[in-house]
């Protein structure tokens, strides 16, 4: 066992009853996360209505926690409730009846964030779709969908069916050139692959802590770039994002400064405690190490599925490959479907996913090890055997 496994493994309950591996849908729960909540419950019964004082600035400190980790100061990333949310207050800020109308985006973006920016349309918004070969979209797709009429490129860092990592910078840079701003959707990609939001120069990023970030569902968090707050004055607001939310202002908000503006109802403080563990665990580790386990674990899997003749529906280059990889382990006349594998290893207590059409998602972390990759291959192949 590698010295990451051996040393954090014993953070996380559920690998010890199961074969844990799907970590790019939701990661495993950190043993301290218990702990967490109790001192919310804690906090709550002791001060009731008072435990305020103490809930509001825990969103700064948690905040930073992902700074940190993307490359951020700390007062340049806040939290949102989730990245369509995210999505929205971004859009709520942008003109687009103007001629600069479109909003760019590849086909392996996922759904819930083609579906805000089509319903768009009725602000003005002219969505284009790129087309990709179902498990990659070449850089020259968005270099040429992406023009002088361009207002907004949403870029998938990396894609969630087929775990393919996209090379992001040249994108970014031709967006720039001709005058369009650049989110990035990073919940596939943060936790497992290195950010540096600067050396990017991306104007926006947004990521969730749910999966790869092992922080549970419902806490999600937004960086803006730093020059870009002032001008944002998103239509989309609420009480938090005032300058003095306790005075009550109407009818007109007076934007607070930076991030703040972003902020729109209560805070979601339960996740907050979910998150903190992980994080500073992240923080401690180093996103290098992790991508370097990760590279390791996943060549692993490629090698594997090789030799079982499985067939790998995600980029084998490491350059283009994220966390996962999605597997097909099924051939024509095989009497399972690849979905019927899935269940099965599932009930075994190795836990993946399916996702249609490529095949059954697996997703190593830091916490996982080599022999666990060759039992679920051995065990796919087990199971088609019968």
């Amino acid at each position: 066992m590698d010295q990451l496994a051996a040393t954090y493994r014993k953070h996380f309950p559920i690998l010890e009853t199961s074969t844990y591996l799907i970590s790019n849908s939701l990661g495993a729960m950190p043993r301290q996360v218990e702990d967490e909540l109790k001192q919310y419950t804690d906090i709550w019964q002791r001060e009731g209505v008072e435990a305020w004082h103490e809930w509001f600035p825990f969103v700064d400190e948690v905040s930073g926690l992902v700074a940190n980790l993307i490359g951020a100061a700390s007062d340049e990333v806040t939290l949102i409730h989730n990245l369509t949310v995210g999505s929205a207050l971004i859009g709520s800020c942008l003109d687009f009846t103007g001629k600069r109308n479109k909003i760019v985006y590849s086909d392996l973006h996922f759904p819930t964030i083609s579906y805000l920016w089509q319903g768009w349309s009725k602000y003005g918004a002219q969505p284009v779709v790129i087309p990709s070969d179902g498990i990659w979209t070449e850089t020259e797709r968005y270099i040429n969908a992406i023009d002088e009429n361009t207002k907004l490129v949403a870029l998938s860092h990396v894609y969630f069916r087929s775990g393919g990592l996209q090379n992001i910078k040249p994108i970014i840079d031709h967006a720039h050139k001709m005058g369009a701003l650049v989110m990035v959707d990073s919940y596939q990609a943060a936790g497992v692959i290195p950010i540096d939001v600067k050396e990017l120069n991306c104007d926006i990023l947004a990521t969730g802590v749910l999966k790869w970030l092992c922080g549970g569902p419902g806490a999600a968090f937004m960086y803006v770039r730093r020059d870009l707050h002032e001008q944002f004055r998103p239509a989309i607001r609420g009480w938090l994002g005032d300058k003095e939310p306790f005075e009550f202002h109407m009818p007109n908000v007076d934007f607070a400064d930076g991030m703040h503006r972003f902020l729109t109802s209560s805070i979601q403080v339960p996740c907050l405690h979910t998150a903190r563990p992980a994080l500073r665990m992240f923080n401690e580790i180093g996103l290098e190490a992790i991508r370097a386990k990760s590279l390791l674990l996943t060549d692993r899997l490629i090698q594997r599925a090789d030799e079982h003749g499985f067939t790998v529906n995600s980029p084998r280059q490491p350059e283009r490959r994220g966390g996962a990889l999605t597997i097909d382990p099924v051939k024509a006349g095989s009497t399972l479907t690849t979905k019927e594998v899935c269940d099965e290893l599932i009930r075994r207590r190795f836990i993946v996913d399916y996702r249609p059409p490529l095949g059954i998602r697996i997703a190593p972390h830091f916490y996982n090890t080599l022999e666990e990759i060759d039992a679920i291959m051995q065990e796919m192949r087990s199971i088609l055997n019968g």
